[in-house]
């Protein structure tokens, strides 16, 4: 089973990270609230937000200008469209996510 571990601090606070885990991208986000794990594509046409902007807290595609909030992943415009968040877990300083979390995801 693949598992990313990723130093907390590799991230600054305002950075995000596309990785690849198990042949799929993930977005790792580093916010003033923690880390959050997204599928790294927007929901909208599936353009990498890897690719995009961090900025305020929000995360902007570039294909379309869609954004995100980037603690929650909720949409904001449209607010209809939320990312894909991916179930992550912070020990001793790292994040850890295992290929099976986010299996059968869109």
């Amino acid at each position: 089973m693949a598992e990313l571990s990723l130093q907390v601090d590799e991230l600054w606070v305002g950075e995000m990270r596309g990785v690849t885990l198990g042949g799929q991208r993930l977005l790792v986000v580093r916010t003033e609230h923690g880390v959050c794990v997204y599928r790294d594509r927007c929901p909208h046409q599936g353009y990498p937000l890897s690719e995009g902007r961090l900025e305020g807290g929000v995360i902007t595609c570039l294909l379309h200008g869609h954004t995100f909030d980037a603690a929650t992943g909720a949409g904001i415009n449209p607010r209809s469209s939320c990312l894909a968040a991916i179930p992550s877990r912070t020990e001793d300083g790292r994040v850890h996510v295992t290929a099976d979390d986010h299996r059968g995801l869109p």
